[in-house]
């Protein structure tokens, strides 16, 4: 229910329909305000990346709710969201060419793993990091102070560095793939913490997608689908609109009592560039790196009810699993990391989709299957992999925006690219603007 607004009634503008613009007009809107949401793709969701394989309602992107999202879960209680069900479980990885078993193995069971997988040495020191990060909920999000005093010793080599190649390449590459399409030798250790709490979580899917929760929000402030924004309009140290590229090219000035940009980092940076040029310079040294998913439904299961997903150590394919807990005959397969860029064109994906799938039934022992459907999205840049030395550049973001009032930023590179940490950034924008 929306409340009464402390004082006037504002007119506010959400660039980004993603989770953390979705969190930004939600929180607007229940503050009492009138507010747009403007993205320039066909429908909201953002790299929740919504779609259909047959007539049921799936997501290519974004979709695993932490146990630990406290705060995305009341969002989406408040929004109708009542049906999980369990994702990742009977989790497995190939090491050395053989499918290692990785559920619960408990204290003892993951040191035997950290030190196979590496040294003692790198052990201890995921043993530390990850101490870090259970006992500090802050260390789970960009810009702790802890971490920011690690990149500011640390950051000067790349995560790889820290390890030796053999951890590298079996534990932290599939982490670093997973959160950030990156290998291990592209991300750096002031932001490992985010990944840390990413692993050491346990999800749960929507059973009914997101769907329901993007019209509720529809229902409820204005949405603008497939326009651009150009730039934003200031006067006098405010902002006081925004010039908006129509459907049919025409640009429109429209006014607002402040902005939320809610994007990455590359496209607010072309929406600021004008107005605040060192803040878009800031925002264009953000690392961000392609993937590709395929959602694909078979004539029979793929995968077995002991192994539902595969993390791979070689090859494009960097993750195969069942989209969903009973869904065996029905594959998510994830193209990220070096193998997997250039973004490959239709032809060069249905030939790595054959190739993963060979390989699911090579380790599982599965016989024939044939296609059914096929849904694939593919992004240029899908993933945030962040900066070096995270926390001074999330200081040097915040001065220059606090320089023009009624400009606020949420996104994956502020707090982090987990849905948790991109809602948070969205309620923390709009907290701040609407005073």
């Amino acid at each position: 229910m929306t409340r009464e607004p402390v004082g006037p009634v504002k007119r506010f503008a959400v660039v980004g329909g993603g989770m953390s613009g979705l969190a930004a007009a939600f929180h607007l809107e229940w503050a009492g305000h009138q507010v747009e949401v403007i993205e320039s793709d066909a429908a909201l969701g953002g790299r929740c990346g919504v779609g259909v394989l047959g007539d049921r309602p799936i997501m290519l992107g974004g979709k695993n709710i932490g146990r630990r999202y406290r705060e995305l879960r009341e969002f989406l209680a408040a929004n109708g969201a009542s049906a999980y069900e369990p994702f990742g479980i009977n989790s497995s990885q190939v090491i050395g060419g053989k499918l290692v078993t990785l559920d619960n193995p408990g204290i003892a069971g993951l040191v035997r793993h950290l030190v196979r997988s590496g040294s003692r040495t790198d052990a201890v020191k995921m043993l530390y990091f990850g101490a870090r990060v259970r006992f500090d909920e802050r260390n789970r999000y960009l810009g702790s102070t802890s971490f920011a005093r690690t990149a500011a010793a640390e950051d000067r080599v790349p995560l790889a560095a820290h390890f030796t190649p053999e951890f590298a390449g079996h534990v932290l590459r599939p982490i670093t793939l997973r959160l950030n399409a990156a290998e291990p030798e592209e991300v750096f250790l002031g932001t490992f913490g985010v990944g840390l709490g990413m692993v050491m979580d346990r999800y749960d899917q929507l059973v009914d997608g997101i769907q329901p929760i993007l019209d509720r929000i529809a229902s409820r402030v204005l949405v603008r689908l497939r326009t651009r924004v150009d730039r934003i309009v200031c006067r006098d140290g405010r902002v006081i609109g925004l010039e908006i590229s129509e459907n049919d090219g025409s640009t429109t000035r429209f006014e607002y009592d402040g902005v939320v940009l809610a994007t990455p980092a590359h496209a607010a940076r072309l929406v600021v560039d004008h107005e605040l040029p060192a803040l878009g310079k800031l925002l264009a040294d953000v690392t961000y790196f392609p993937s590709t998913v395929a959602v694909v439904q078979y004539d029979r299961p793929l995968f077995t009810g002991t192994v539902r997903s595969i993390a791979f150590d070689s090859g494009p394919c960097s993750a195969a699993g069942v989209y969903g807990i009973n869904d065996l005959d029905i594959v998510r397969y994830t193209f990220s990391g070096r193998a997997a860029r250039p973004q490959p064109d239709e032809r060069q994906l249905a030939a790595w989709i054959d190739s993963a799938e060979s390989r699911v039934r090579e380790l599982l022992g599965t016989g024939p299957v044939a296609k059914l459907r096929t849904v694939t999205r593919s992004w240029p840049e899908a993933h945030c992999a962040y900066v070096p030395d995270h926390g001074e550049f999330l200081a040097k973001v915040r001065e220059q925006a606090d320089s023009i009032v009624g400009l606020e930023l949420a996104g994956d590179y502020l707090l982090g690219a987990q849905l948790e940490a991109c809602y948070r950034s969205g309620v923390a924008a709009a907290t701040r603007l609407a005073g």
